[in-house]
């Protein structure tokens, strides 16, 4: 298995693009990617605004002449699923989780889009798969605010899908239990990859926006002074101990989860990969190495950053992996 780049919202089916943009719609930044003839030529990142504003005066000063666009997605209005499934022709099956959809969502099967990826043949009866699940009213009106803009959305998918995918295609620990760590700024996302099959998608409370509010409490600081206050930082552990408390409660987050898994498998996480804005500050993962037991290191983003060299970029890096992920 390689990704889970055919999974999106709504299904439909179209050519491999060789010309679009990549746009990840972060809840403090929306972050793009512009790709030509399957190379990543240039990129954005602007602070979250009026979505339809900000998509036409991006066109306009990158001078961007595709109309297609790939987007992802986080929001409690989305959600992923893993279980066994009895198998079925992939029609068939598709009819089959309709009706079985109440089970394991909190929405009505008809208000939603759904789509779903078979991970793994577990018998000759029974796979394990995959439910990625949106809100038909959310994601209507995404597509509504592109297609005001005469944007064609090719593909809405989400977010830790995008990760799965980055990870897959650019990391060579497929052998490996391992964790993705993604630290947003509303939410982080914890994702298990047993030897290279996902398993196992949460959403922790740890989150970049409370992070910033502390830090502006106490050093009296602006939030929109917090994130170059933290990036001019000479001595990292000054912020540390300023967050400390709230780095523990992520860790016992992540150690409930490593512990399900260990529990219900008999195998224990490898390694942590780390990303989002924070994965940037190298002693944070130094001191969630030292908390958990584990080794951690920042997610790879793959080919395609080398084209990009200057220092807005390098400083912002980390928070592209979604982005990256999407392009694959």
């Amino acid at each position: 298995m390689i990704g889970l780049k055919n999974l999106l919202f709504p299904k439909k089916t179209s050519a491999t693009l060789k010309n679009f943009v990549a746009i990840n719609l972060g809840a403090y930044y929306v972050k793009g990617l512009i790709i030509k003839e399957n190379k990543t030529i240039d990129y954005f990142i602007e602070p979250t605004e009026d979505l339809a504003t900000l998509l036409k005066r991006i066109w306009q000063e990158k001078k961007i002449t595709t109309n297609v666009v790939k987007v992802s997605i986080k929001s409690p209005s989305c959600l992923v699923r893993y279980f066994p499934f009895i198998k079925l022709e992939r029609k068939k099956l598709k009819e089959a989780l309709f009706y079985e959809l109440s089970k394991h969502i909190p929405y009505q099967p008809q208000d939603v889009y759904f789509d779903f990826w078979i991970l793994e043949e577990k018998s000759q009866n029974e796979i394990f798969l995959l439910l990625a699940v949106a809100k038909q009213e959310y994601i209507n009106q995404i597509i509504d605010t592109f297609k005001k803009q005469n944007l064609e959305v090719s593909q809405i998918t989400l977010d830790s899908l995008c990760l799965i995918n980055l990870f897959l295609n650019h990391n060579d620990n497929n052998k490996q239990n391992v964790s993705l760590l993604d630290i947003g700024y509303s939410s982080s996302t914890l994702i298990i990859i047993r030897r290279g099959i996902p398993v196992l998608t949460r959403e922790l409370t740890f989150n970049v926006k409370d992070i910033f509010q502390i830090i502006s409490n106490l050093k009296n600081l602006q939030i929109n002074q917090v994130e170059s206050w933290l990036f001019s930082l000479q001595d990292q552990n000054v912020f540390l101990e300023l967050i400390q408390e709230n780095i523990i409660t992520l860790c016992k987050e992540i150690r409930t989860s490593f512990d399900y898994f260990e529990v219900n498998k008999g195998e224990s996480i490898n390694k942590i990969f780390l990303t989002g804005g924070l994965s940037s500050i190298d002693a944070l993962g130094k001191f969630l190495k030292d908390i958990l037991g584990i080794d951690v290191e920042v997610l790879s983003l793959g080919s395609g950053v080398e084209v990009f060299s200057d220092e807005k970029f390098k400083t912002f890096k980390n928070t592209f992996s979604v982005t990256f992920g999407l392009c694959i």
